[in-house]
């Protein structure tokens, strides 16, 4: 498990989103990040620990259940590996009578950039991604492709938060580049994308078509694309990040990713 490069996507992921209405106070063994407007724990969550025995842990918990408690969330816990002592005792720490695990994500890299050209999409669409300059309209292009009112769904519903984080949209760091993109086939908006990429690692997210637009190919389409724009940035490493088990993790093994981690989402009881 290469350590150093799972810290740098968190690095990333972390300030990668704080323009789009995240808040992050860093303590001297964790942090919290969190958002207002938002109320899933994927946005409201401790993370980045250095604790060394439960005494720590329960100290940091009474300090974030307070300052949750102030915006009506629960508290969640973020467990990556690099925090070791608590992700590879995980099961003495996270008892199942006082949290919930709402989520295991795996996360996934593509290195191998040798192969790209050679990857067949099966997608007879013309497939363009163009960048969005109207942040109001790409956030509701974005909720249009989650919130369809179809409860089985695989993209799920996304918090109508989310709408308000993206049209705030601010840049906040010089070394990162958050590019929104509009999926196109034939000159018609059908999806969104979204890159976030510093000079060591480029990420993939909310990559979403809306649902007439599915299943044709066209994700794997936009996929190849992005990864070629992180081969034109001389960046040798992508990532995204999915849920463990949810049909896109296995359809980006297929792809050429490499499963990295697993992390874990916590819920306070």
């Amino acid at each position: 498990m290469d350590i150093e490069l799972i810290k740098d996507i968190y690095n990333l992921h972390i300030k990668g989103f704080e323009g789009l209405d995240f808040e992050v106070i860093c303590k001297n063994n964790y942090e919290i990040t969190y958002n207002k407007n938002i109320m899933d724990c994927y946005s409201n969550f401790i993370s980045n620990f250095d604790v060394k025995n439960q005494k720590e842990l329960e100290k940091i918990i009474d300090e974030a259940d307070k300052v949750f408690n102030d915006i009506n969330r629960s508290t969640a816990v973020y467990l990556i590996p690099f925090m070791e002592e608590l992700y590879n005792n995980r099961e003495k720490y996270f008892v199942t009578d006082k949290y919930k695990l709402v989520s295991t994500e795996v996360w996934q890299i593509y290195n191998d950039f040798s192969k790209l050209d050679n990857i067949e999409t099966n997608c007879n669409l013309d497939v363009e991604l163009e960048l969005a300059s109207d942040m109001k309209e790409y956030a509701n292009c974005v909720m249009s492709c989650y919130q369809t009112d179809d409860e089985n769904d695989p993209y799920g519903d996304l918090d109508e938060g989310y709408r308000q984080g993206y049209m705030n949209y601010k840049k906040i760091y010089n070394d990162i580049e958050n590019e929104f993109y509009y999926i196109k086939v034939n000159g018609k908006v059908v999806g969104t994308t979204q890159s976030v990429y510093d000079n060591k690692v480029y990420g993939i997210y909310s990559l979403a078509l809306k649902e007439d637009y599915r299943n044709k190919g066209i994700g794997k389409e936009v996929l190849k694309q992005q990864l070629q724009m992180c081969k034109s940035k001389n960046i040798n490493t992508a990532y995204l990040q999915t849920e463990q088990g949810f049909y896109p993790s296995k359809m980006y093994r297929k792809f050429g990713f490499k499963d990295l981690c697993v992390v874990y989402y916590y819920l306070k009881k």
